[in-house]
């Protein structure tokens, strides 16, 4: 997923592209892009490059082609990561728990949202 920032400054999410991709045990590469960053553990469970980087894009690219035995481990890297940090049911009860924190708060207390 090779995203680049628009040249009126408009750019893409995380890309849920790259978390599906994850999820299914694959590598994946893409750029340093707005929150994408946040959605790949660069170098284990795939490779981030820098935006319009075309060479840095295709030497990954490569180096996957000619190194399939780094996908399963890349992969599993990328699954577990998906698992921790993706689940909607972790996320709903997330979200559940931050609601309750606020219902139940007093006006000055400090709510743990992370």
């Amino acid at each position: 997923m090779s995203s680049v920032t628009a040249s009126d400054g408009d750019k893409e999410g995380q890309g849920l592209v790259l978390q599906e991709a994850q999820g299914m045990g694959l590598p994946v590469l893409s750029t340093l892009h707005n929150g994408i960053p946040d959605g790949v553990l660069d170098g284990k469970s795939g490779f981030l490059v820098p935006e319009r980087d075309v060479d840095g894009l295709a030497q990954k690219l490569d180096y996957l082609l000619e190194n399939p035995q780094v996908w399963s481990e890349m992969g599993l890297a990328g699954r577990k990561f998906v698992e921790q940090h993706y689940d909607i049911n972790k996320l709903n009860d997330k979200l559940v728990q931050i609601y309750q924190d606020l219902l139940n708060a007093k006006p000055n207390d400090a709510i743990n949202i992370s």
